[in-house]
């Protein structure tokens, strides 16, 4: 499965208004409520809260990858989104500047795995990091993230 095909530029928040975590989690969740692939909104939503996802730094950058594996997707979902000044994470001492979350069905297990990797390996190549918090729109940070992910 390419990234292009599970992240749509319609679910790419670039300007996140959230400053905490839960509130930043809430609001990128809330880009695939409708998303024909979500069976369960409120289901999606419990599963990956349930997770307490960790932020990681990435130099003087923060990056979380949250996720939820449930039967309240058909098939594996992903948004993300983009803060410039950062959402604080109590867990690391930077700013978190990228957020992630996932919805992957149960049935899924090896891509799964895939994707989270494959996020977390481009996101720790700072050039590419930091290209994608300048990226002008969805569509530019999908094509991105999706030729970053192919290479691997």
């Amino acid at each position: 499965m390419k990234f292009d095909e599970i992240l749509r530029p319609s679910d790419v928040a670039l300007e996140l208004r959230a400053r905490d975590k839960s509130a930043a989690l809430e609001e990128i969740l809330s880009e695939v409520r409708g998303d024909a692939r979500v069976l369960h909104w409120e289901k999606l939503r419990a599963a990956v809260l349930q997770r307490d996802a960790p932020a990681l730094a990435v130099g003087a950058r923060g990056l979380c990858i949250a996720h939820g594996r449930t039967e309240a997707v058909d098939d594996l979902v992903v948004a993300v989104g983009r803060s410039a000044e950062g959402i604080v994470f109590p867990e690391i001492d930077v700013p978190v500047n990228l957020v992630f979350v996932a919805g992957i069905p149960s049935a899924m297990d090896s891509e799964y795995l895939r994707i989270v990797g494959a996020i977390a390996r481009v996101c720790r190549d700072q050039a590419m990091f930091d290209e994608l918090l300048a990226v002008p729109d969805g569509e530019a940070f999908v094509e991105r993230l999706a030729a970053a992910t192919e290479r691997l």
